[in-house]
């Protein structure tokens, strides 16, 4: 019995140190972005990119005081512009059909899956860390449409080697 016990506490003890052994190296990529102007932000906008993970949170809108006031309907797009096109990654929209406003306010959506992100967007960061926009556009009670664009400033959270 004392035998036993004695083996097992080996294998515990050697799995112990093989599970300290180093590991390969992650190509996981996380990145936060934010934008504002005058009229509107964007916070909170975080984009996960790996083998197997690809997650584009499009974080929180926020307006100005006073701005947007009377929309009766908007849509919300994130893009990144590739070889003079626009590569839609997100597009949100919402109506009212009550005779009221809509808030422009609150969470901007998410997608996730293997299809979720442009390949450019996963294979090369480089061309799309300064290429990230949202785009804005509102109707009014009137029926007054105007798009508004803001470009997203990105941050690399991870290190690409961790």
């Amino acid at each position: 019995m004392k035998k036993l016990i004695a083996f097992f506490l080996s294998l515990v003890f050697v799995l112990a140190l093989v599970g300290c052994g180093k590991t390969e190296p992650s190509n996981l990529r996380v990145y936060s972005f934010s934008g504002a102007d005058e009229q509107f932000s964007v916070t909170n906008g975080v984009i996960v990119l790996d083998e197997t993970v690809r997650i584009f949170n499009g974080g929180n809108l926020k307006v100005t005081e006073g701005s947007f006031s009377n929309i009766v309907s908007y849509t919300a797009t994130f893009y990144i512009v590739e070889n003079d096109e626009k590569k839609v990654i997100l597009s949100n929209s919402a109506t009212d059909m009550t005779g009221s406003s809509v808030s422009l306010e609150g969470n901007l959506g998410q997608v996730s899956g293997d299809d979720a992100l442009i390949e450019t967007m996963i294979k090369d960061t480089s061309d799309w860390e300064s290429n990230l926009y949202l785009e804005l556009t509102t109707t009014d009670k009137s029926g007054t449409e105007n798009v508004y664009q803001l470009q997203m400033s990105l941050t690399e959270v991870t290190d690409a080697e961790s």
